[in-house]
């Protein structure tokens, strides 16, 4: 690769998701109702969302949910205004201060203007209150709260590759690391150029990622590419599983998060996939092989049976998302390892195939049930890929539990894993796969792609080499340390530079 000038891929000007808006409004507001659960859902972008296109039933919402929040937070004038109501120049300055921070970057004379006329129209109406009322409902409804907008020098010609503008990097900076608006401090070192030079930006991500929120950014992160986030939604079948209720799901999840939050802490991405411990309290215990009697509702961290369970890949809780209400399910199983643990794409299943799991018989195992998909010329070609890894997730059931026998026999968790770069060959259970992965080049740099699709609300395309070549170099020099990996990704091309469009 040639890397001496940036090269970059045009750029697509996003919406925040559901998750970002609900905590802009929360740092912009102070309210934490999480109004945006109600908007039709995200759209999906290699497992991540995005916000897309906006539907008419979206403008209608959104319209709604600030005439709300407009109305609740005038409730407060105190915690809204940078100064008091009956001071000289208060509007002017409340309509300046929450601009700049709705907008992420300070509002133009014209935008003042109108604001100001705004308020002008309420005040007249209600007081001050309704001034602030009518402007607060106004801006949540501009572009520019609801848009990732980065302006391009006026200069600058349709395929250029220019830096992105302070401001706008220090959204991408933000909404990156936090999933939420730029604070003070980093409106402030955009407003003072500290952001242009890339020492300055990594100072900026480094104190960033020391704030609490920056764990916030990382559960968004984790909990699209790993589907955390689902897993309380889990139910499985009654006649089955009754024990499994909603409130273990619930804590299953919890504990995922809680797991990956040491992860966070600790850095080493490898714990991804070779750990031995967990967070377990009295719902989950069971899950883990553990007496719930030894817990009570509170998590406890435990060393689990390192023959049984490894980071991840073992967890029961992302076993029992990727599990049948009323059996395993390898193949879930194995696209999951395939899609999310080493990036590769599979093919659709034909549309004239029906994707059922056969239902369990007595006598059979899964293995057994699931030899069609072999024997099916329409279905050899990808099961002769999927099948042989989903079956070293034999042991653990439909929940996630761990078993030996299966309709009273022995569990045949054997499998093999072919079509990678440096994980093929044989295996003996999911331990044993997850070990392979923590020594795997493609595990590591997957987690490395799945950070950059987040931070970058894209997947990667062929202008992107000169920037996932520098972030893989950095990961790895970094011993694959996860807030390394975060400066590497923010230190990037990719992240710093932008195409302008026609």
């Amino acid at each position: 690769l040639t890397c001496d000038a940036p090269v970059v891929p045009p750029t697509v000007i996003r919406r925040l998701t559901r998750d970002q808006y609900d905590l802009t409004v929360r740092d912009l507001l102070g309210d934490a109702t999480g109004p945006a659960r109600a908007f039709p859902a995200d759209d999906d972008a290699e497992g991540f969302q995005v916000g897309g296109i906006a539907s008419a039933l979206l403008v209608e919402q959104v319209a709604a949910t600030a005439e709300v929040l407009a109305e609740r937070a005038a409730m407060d004038l105190d915690a809204l205004l940078p100064c008091s109501p009956t001071a000289a120049g208060c509007a002017d300055a409340f309509i300046d201060d929450f601009g700049r921070r709705a907008y992420r970057r300070p509002l133009t004379d014209d935008e003042h203007a109108r604001l100001r006329t705004v308020f002008d129209v309420g005040e007249a109406e209600e007081g001050f209150a309704g001034g602030a009322e009518l402007v607060v409902r106004t801006v949540l409804q501009s572009p520019h709260f609801l848009y990732h907008v980065e302006e391009v020098p006026a200069s600058a010609s349709a395929g250029d590759v220019v830096p992105v503008e302070d401001y706008a990097l220090a959204s991408r900076l933000s909404y990156f690391l936090w999933g939420s608006m730029p604070d003070e401090a980093l409106l402030d070192a955009a407003a003072a150029g500290r952001l242009r030079d890339r020492a300055g930006l990594l100072a900026e991500a480094e104190r960033m990622l020391e704030d609490p929120r920056a764990l916030e950014g990382f559960h968004s992160f984790t909990g699209q590419w790993l589907h955390v986030e689902k897993i309380d939604g889990v139910s499985k079948d009654p006649a089955v599983h009754p024990e499994f209720t909603d409130a273990v799901a619930r804590d299953l999840q919890r504990s995922l998060e809680l797991f990956l939050e040491e992860v966070f802490e600790r850095g080493d991405a490898r714990l991804l996939f070779d750990a031995t411990f967990a967070y377990v309290n009295a719902n989950v215990a069971p899950y883990f092989g553990l007496e719930a009697s030894d817990f009570g509702d509170d998590f406890e961290r435990v060393d689990v049976d390192p023959t049984q369970r490894a980071g991840i890949v073992t967890h029961p809780g992302l076993l029992a998302y990727l599990g049948k209400p009323n059996q395993s399910d390898p193949i879930h199983r194995a696209v999951f390892v395939f899609e999310r643990l080493l990036c590769q794409n599979l093919p659709s299943p034909p549309d004239d195939i029906a994707i059922v799991a056969p239902d369990p018989e007595p006598g059979l195992t899964t293995r057994e049930r699931f030899a069609e998909h072999s024997s099916n010329p329409a279905c050899a070609s990808c099961h002769a890929l999927l099948d042989p890894i989903g079956f070293g997730f034999e042991h653990y059931d439909a929940t996630g539990a761990w078993r030996d026998e299966e309709n009273g026999r022995p569990v045949d968790a054997t499998g093999e894993i072919v079509g990678t770069e440096d994980v093929n060959g044989p295996f003996d259970g999911a331990v044993d796969l997850a070990h392979r992965l923590s020594e795997s080049d493609q595990a590591t740099r997957c987690v490395a792609r799945e950070l950059f699709r987040f931070a970058l609300q894209r997947v990667e395309v062929s202008d992107d080499a000169c920037s996932l070549q520098s972030i893989d170099d950095g990961f790895a020099e970094a011993d694959y340390d996860l807030r390394e990996l975060m400066l590497a990704i923010v230190g990037s091309d990719a992240f710093r530079f932008q195409q302008v469009q026609p």
